[in-house]
């Protein structure tokens, strides 16, 4: 009787831990070894679909081509009357110091600064969408600059 019970109690684990690896690879196998999204690597399609987005949502602030709110201050700053400019995110601001993860959470999340007016797009746009948007506007960096964001971002 006693044989049997442990037969029935190995079985029962043996199923038991089974089912939790066909669980963990059949819901969540992508988590193991997918890479976050800000480092999707851009297509045409992204984009071309960025570009709209940009234009819906971010070209108000920061211009047509995210030439930034204002030509002669590329980097942003602040408005002699108070408040800050929207940088170029072109290329010619400061944007391309940052990592993706970075511009993505600037855009998902907000400024961390109170008084900026750059809010957090979360509530708005998919993380995809801002994702497309940053594939948009990385699009618009000359060539040494975007060599120059990969190679800061790899070291």
């Amino acid at each position: 009787m006693m044989e049997n019970q442990l037969v029935l109690r190995r079985r029962q684990l043996t199923a038991l831990l089974l089912a939790m690896i066909v669980g963990l690879f059949l819901f969540e196998p992508w988590s193991l070894f997918s890479k976050p999204i800000w480092e999707q690597e851009p297509s045409s399609e992204s984009i071309a679909k960025g570009e709209q987005i940009f234009a819906a949502n971010c070209a108000v602030c920061h211009g047509e081509k995210a030439v930034g709110e204002n030509l002669q201050r590329p980097l942003g700053g602040m408005k002699d009357q108070g408040g800050y400019l929207a940088p170029a995110l072109n290329g010619t601001g400061h944007a391309w110091h940052h990592p993706d993860e970075v511009l993505f959470r600037i855009i998902h999340e907000g400024s961390i600064a109170e008084d900026s007016p750059m809010r957090g797009f979360a509530g708005k746009l998919s993380d995809s969408e801002i994702v497309a948007s940053i594939h948009y506007f990385k699009s618009l960096w000359p060539k040494e600059i975007l060599n120059r964001h990969t190679e800061m971002v790899q070291h």
